[in-house]
């Protein structure tokens, strides 16, 4: 992953981008990929871990009826956690990731996945990682390496 982190931390900082990023099924890991490279502070404005429904309501203002509807592995939740950062905080880029790694499932849902959001002030993407592996942190390490591939291709062409 080091790779990864490192190439997007370089393409942010030579265009003088900062990002927010929400994460939940990821736990951290992309946030703590990029504060490994000196000088983030000047890319990573905001970074939170909202694992659970309960912290995705009380720190992003993700609505309860939202996730009740479409459940946390949905493209509505990464959205409405990508509308909780802009109002937390001014940042070039928003990045977004909830899903369920497994093996176990969600309620209401028989899949294994991740959605991924990634905004600015003028373009949105939200794309969806399935995943097939009953290994948990396999499946984590997929999802980072697909968020970390999502958001090099969004901010080379910011």
């Amino acid at each position: 992953m080091k790779k990864y982190s490192k190439d997007l931390f370089k393409i942010l900082e030579k265009k003088e981008l900062t990002i927010a990023i929400a994460e939940s099924m990821t736990g951290g890991f992309i946030a703590a990929s990029l504060v490994l490279n000196p000088g983030a502070s000047k890319i990573l404005k905001l970074s939170t871990v909202v694992y659970t429904e309960e912290a995705k309501y009380h720190v992003l203002g993700v609505s309860q009826d939202l996730m009740l509807r479409y459940t946390l592995l949905s493209g509505e939740v990464a959205e409405a956690m990508i509308n909780g950062l802009k109002k937390l905080i001014k940042a070039d880029i928003y990045l977004s990731i909830t899903g369920n790694a497994g093996p176990t499932f969600l309620k209401n849902t028989d899949k294994l996945g991740a959605f991924i959001a990634v905004s600015s002030q003028d373009k949105n993407l939200i794309s969806f990682k399935k995943l097939n592996k009953n290994c948990r942190q396999k499946n984590i390490d997929i999802v980072v390496k697909e968020t970390f591939k999502i958001l090099k291709s969004f901010v080379l062409n910011f």
